[in-house]
């Protein structure tokens, strides 16, 4: 949890795969972070069993997420991200709901990881263009946190703070028109501590790739900014495509003076 009163700035941790470092993505509409790095001790899983869309490993089961699965992602998103507001505490669990129903909305997969006794280890919101998005009524929950955070001074001034970061983060997309090129988007990637030393968060990121490549998919993009080890993207061979520096917008600070940057990958044929 980040401390100090601070906006919550949605960014998402990534566990590193074996022999990786920690990493973090942010997704279109906000941020999160860690501020450590981890180095992992090269070691594997092995699959002990699989269907379709369900794959298991000795301590770690992957598979679609369900509707039953949100209230653990949002109280992992609160653990990880959280910060109390000015005046009501409550506020940012409220902000930890609208920023899970916010990737929720748009994505069309959400892989879940869990481990051997149904503990929330991990998850990943992906979009790919066209394709049928997870839950109908997301738009319709999310419209309802809302109204809860516009209902008083304190929530309202914090839902001002997060919308106008969105407004950025969508202008910067218009900005260089990575839709028309990008046929998918990581939402949100989100691995609790539990996970650690399991390679949840290497995993969640080859069954994203895979996805996008039995979708189809060819390019795709992620937002993030200067509080994330952005060298992971650049191991993971993902291009730098846009970048909005502080320093030069005092006037439009965004979150809490983040550089913010989009980044941009292939999928391999």
């Amino acid at each position: 949890m980040r401390g100090g009163q601070r906006v919550p700035r949605l960014e998402r941790a990534v566990n590193a795969a074996p022999g990786e470092t920690a990493t973090l993505v942010r997704a279109r509409v906000g941020g999160r972070t860690c501020r450590t790095t981890n180095q992992r001790s090269a070691r594997h899983m092995a699959a002990t069993g699989a269907t379709a869309n369900t794959t298991a490993t000795a301590t770690v089961t992957y598979r679609p997420i369900r509707r039953s699965d949100i209230d653990a992602i949002v109280e992992q998103f609160y653990r990880t991200w959280g910060v109390d507001e000015p005046g009501d505490p409550a506020i940012s669990r409220m902000t930890s709901s609208h920023f899970t129903l916010h990737y929720l909305e748009p994505a069309t997969r959400g892989d879940i990881a869990e481990g051997p006794d149904g503990t929330f280890m991990g998850v990943t919101l992906t979009r790919v263009a066209g394709r049928p998005t997870l839950f109908d009524d997301t738009a319709d929950e999310l419209a309802r946190i809302d109204a809860e955070l516009d209902a008083t001074p304190e929530g309202a001034a914090a839902l001002a703070r997060t919308n106008a970061w969105h407004a950025l983060e969508t202008r910067m997309e218009d900005d260089i028109a990575i839709n028309s090129r990008c046929q998918g988007e990581l939402e949100l990637f989100l691995v609790a501590p539990a996970a650690r030393g399991h390679g949840v968060g290497g995993t969640l990121w080859r069954r994203m790739l895979d996805h996008f490549a039995a979708e189809g998919v060819e390019r795709y993009y992620l937002h993030t900014d200067s509080t994330c080890d952005v060298g992971f993207y650049d191991h993971k061979g993902l291009r730098r495509v846009a970048e909005r520096y502080a320093k030069d917008h005092a006037d439009e600070p965004a979150g809490n003076g983040e550089d913010v940057f989009i980044y941009e990958g292939g999928i391999e044929a």
